[in-house]
């Protein structure tokens, strides 16, 4: 399947370089290497050794709490909700959250680049009947259109050079006014130090929410694990998207 992202403007860290210390601290692998080449170190990254240490360092960095604070009630609730898409699942943290809150009927699509990662998230939901697990790419995704009422993506849209390529694909698997939990790593001093260790990019909050809205995806609202997260701009880029009419 060809992809053609829509037209946007450039972004900060992908055609332009950002000054700063957080610009000094952040991993220059995606701006360097070739994507296919980056593609291919990630998979076996997660594949490896660091696919085994999410698992502690989710609880670590609070990623693990956030994800039960995120996925529930009058929150990112998903209650209604048939189908959904766990895009990127990792080891399973987020499925694990949507198999609790999802309606009891509701089917869970999960996808990752690492089977390792999936085979991961299928020993932590037990093989659950609800959840089916593929392996696959976020920028060529293997569905249908209007595939999915919701999707969480977490973490994941980091290992993207250009977002769009994601992005357009999570649009096009939406249904109209399905919802879109996404995660991102912000271009902030603590952003900048995940990105070390991870090898990934961090994105700026102003031009990640204009790329959104120039694929179809409309920022419904921002989210905050606390008001000190808000003030300081801790915790990343959290928001919920919705897929345009």
């Amino acid at each position: 399947m060809e992809m053609h992202p829509p037209e946007s403007p450039p972004l900060n860290g992908t055609n332009q370089r950002r000054k700063g210390l957080g610009t000094l601290l952040e991993s220059s692998r995606p701006r360097r290497q070739a994507f296919a080449d980056y593609r291919r170190f990630i998979q076996h990254k997660y594949d490896g050794f660091a696919g085994d240490l999410t698992g502690l360092t989710g609880i670590l960095t609070g990623h693990e709490a956030l994800a039960g604070r995120l996925i529930s009630r009058g929150v990112f609730d998903v209650r209604g909700c048939k189908t959904i898409l766990d895009a990127g699942c990792g080891n399973g943290r987020y499925t694990r959250f949507l198999l609790r809150c999802a309606d009891d009927d509701a089917h869970i699509t999960c996808f990752d680049l690492s089977q390792s990662m999936l085979h991961r998230a299928q020993r932590r939901v037990q093989h659950s009947s609800r959840v089916s697990f593929v392996a696959a790419d976020l920028t060529r995704l293997p569905y249908a259109d209007a595939s999915f009422d919701a999707a969480v993506c977490g973490w994941v849209l980091e290992h993207l050079p250009d977002p769009r390529n994601g992005l357009s694909e999570l649009a096009r698997v939406l249904r109209p006014e399905g919802k879109l939990l996404l995660m991102v790593t912000e271009d902030t001093f603590t952003g900048a130090m995940c990105s070390r260790v991870w090898d990934c990019r961090t994105y700026n909050r102003a031009d990640l929410r204009r790329v959104c809205e120039a694929c179809g995806l409309r920022w419904a609202r921002p989210l905050w694990l606390s008001r000190i997260h808000q003030i300081f701009k801790l915790g990343g880029i959290l928001v919920e998207l919705r897929r345009e009419s």
